[in-house]
């Protein structure tokens, strides 16, 4: 029976092992010498950003200017980057299959052509679309300049003026070229980056956010997408808006997001353990939430910008901030937490009323005010 369960064991991962999809990257340098240096590169890192932080995934030697990168397909699309360089790295998007990258030269690895997956041979026809696009602006742009009248050349405002239409004609162009590209491949996640990374400076939020409700459902999952989600909700901030999706951990490390308080109201209050302030808010929040005993329709939402988690725990512990009502998260970044980030937090205490849908009710209630409007709410009276 024994010798039964240990086989059973290893059929089980060697059934996990083989759903496992795998990529290889296979890169080929025309030169391998360095563009600031005459040194040659030895060897190549697969790398990704995690929270500002580059994470390792894999790594390769070179030798006779060629370098392999394996390993396992993460669950969600991604660009990584292909660094070792001293001129800018390669973007490539992790898939099962084989990747070819090259041949390039080491000193302009940007300039290094992907292909053999499909969202990699989607992101190249994309990257040649956005090169030939600023190559006729600048030769458009070179013709216009040629026709400077004498009496003007030098007069940069008046040249400015001059040049401006064409300006506004290869802006046009570019936008024109990327919209039918992403229609062309509205299905594919490698859109989802297009959007971000070439929509998002040059569009507006109104356009940006009615080409993503064209993108398929099966491709809401992507983390990229309810970044993109969320970042269209920051731009539109205001009361009666759908409020950004916020999350962080609890101090026992469960993982949270406002959206998981769909059906009730949500008080958000940005504080921090070290904020005087926020500190002074304590009492009104705990009267607050005594009128919530019996109720299940409103959460206070704790969210700590602190950066060390024992000072956060031990203000929450050391001045009993519990009830069954109030949740406390944090990302434990500071500043540069998204919840602060996506809400414009600029001063702490800082607080956001959510009505059940997950639209802003009100900003700032503080004091007596806020006791009030919460009473109100549990009460059913004042929504």
């Amino acid at each position: 029976m024994r010798k039964l369960f240990v086989l059973t064991l290893l059929a089980i991962a060697s059934f996990a092992t083989a759903q496992e999809k795998k990529f290889v990257i296979k890169g080929e340098m025309s030169s391998s010498v360095l563009c600031y240096s005459n040194e040659t590169v030895k060897e190549v890192r697969l790398e990704q950003i995690i929270d500002g932080q580059m994470v390792l995934l894999a790594t390769s030697p070179v030798e006779d200017n060629k370098f392999t990168l394996e390993g396992t397909v993460p669950e969600m699309m991604g660009l990584y980057n292909i660094t070792g360089f001293d001129n800018g790295g390669i973007q490539v998007f992790l898939e099962e299959g084989e990747i070819t990258v090259g041949p390039f030269d080491a000193a302009y690895p940007v300039a290094a052509r992907i292909s053999g997956t499909p969202c990699n041979d989607i992101y190249q026809e994309y990257l040649d679309v956005h090169n030939i696009c600023i190559k006729e602006s600048k030769e458009r742009m070179k013709v216009t300049n040629a026709k400077i009248p004498a009496e003007i050349k030098g007069d940069m405002e008046a040249e400015l003026k001059f040049t401006s239409p064409t300006f506004y004609v290869n802006n046009l162009h570019f936008k024109v070229a990327i919209m039918d590209f992403i229609y062309k491949y509205i299905d594919s996640p490698v859109i989802l980056y297009i959007i971000k990374y070439a929509m998002v400076p040059t569009f507006t939020t109104d356009v940006i956010q009615d080409f993503l409700a064209a993108v398929p459902q099966d491709l809401h999952k992507q983390a990229i997408y309810k970044e993109l989600v969320n970042d269209i909700r920051a731009a539109n901030l205001k009361v009666g808006a759908e409020a950004p999706d916020i999350s962080g951990c609890t101090p026992e490390g469960k993982e949270l997001t406002l959206s998981d308080f769909r059906g009730k109201y949500v008080f958000i209050d940005f504080w921090a353990s070290w904020c005087a302030p926020c500190r002074r808010e304590i009492p009104f929040l705990k009267q607050a939430l005594a009128y919530s005993d019996n109720s299940e329709n409103l959460v206070v939402l704790s969210y700590s910008i602190d950066n060390n988690m024992e000072d956060w725990v031990n203000c929450i512990t050391n001045n009993n901030l519990t009830h069954k009502n109030w949740v406390h998260i944090s990302t434990l970044k500071g500043w540069g937490s998204e919840g602060v980030k996506l809400f414009s937090v600029k001063g702490v205490p800082f607080t956001v009323l959510i009505d059940p849908e997950g639209n802003v009710v009100e900003f700032s209630l503080r004091g007596e005010e806020m006791v009030k409007r919460l009473k109100g709410i549990v009460d059913g009276v004042n929504k």
